[in-house]
């Protein structure tokens, strides 16, 4: 078990559509920075674990951000390149800078080269882009208003037709209070019967 909690974690996404498994990685550690390139690499696979490569696939790489509706334009679409990383040669890859901190989305879509050699694909992958080093986190807008002199607020007046009420705050602590006591004293009670 300890040797889970120790060992790296490997968070690779992994999407599917038909006949098609992709996982993207981003560096640094699939983790990237807003305004730093970040190479961005997708292993594709066939049903049956057999690798797809850039040759093989007209591939096309749109770059949004979240939250998006079908009609807004991508961000980027960055070119393709072919790129070797952890085992895998001439696989899709692209130097990505996301512009801000926040959430995006990477569709990848695909068509096979030459045809009937896999279905197309339309592959979606959530990311979440931190800030960069020469960056900061947006900071909240903060609106300042002006408080009212101390002589332009009335105080509230009692109404003379109303009977006066009592707090009902001061009930609830007096009932707490009793409560405690009755409790206090049955603990003492049951413990000096027991040393009896």
């Amino acid at each position: 078990m300890l040797i889970l909690l120790v060992a790296p974690a490997i968070a690779h996404q992994v999407e599917i559509a038909g006949e098609v498994g992709g996982t993207v990685h981003i560096e640094p550690n699939d983790t990237p920075q807003a305004g730093e390139p970040s190479l961005t690499w997708f292993a594709l696979t066939r049903q049956g674990g057999e690798l797809i490569p850039l040759a093989a696939c007209d591939c096309q790489l749109a770059v949004y951000a979240q939250p998006h509706s079908n009609d807004t334009p991508p961000v980027q679409e960055p070119p393709l390149r072919a790129v070797s990383a952890e085992g895998y040669d001439g696989i899709p890859g692209a130097d990505i800078t996301f512009p801000q901190v926040g959430a995006y989305e990477l569709v990848l879509r695909g068509q096979p080269i030459p045809p009937e050699e896999f279905q197309p694909f339309d592959l979606r992958f959530s990311i979440t882009v931190a800030a960069g080093q020469g960056q900061r986190s947006p900071s909240p807008q903060i609106e300042t208003i002006e408080s009212p002199s101390p002589a332009a607020i009335e105080s509230p007046q009692p109404d003379p037709t109303q009977p006066e009420r009592s707090s009902g705050l001061a009930w609830i602590v007096l009932s707490i209070s009793l409560v405690a006591s009755i409790a206090i004293g049955v603990l003492l009670r049951s413990i000096k019967v027991r040393r009896k």
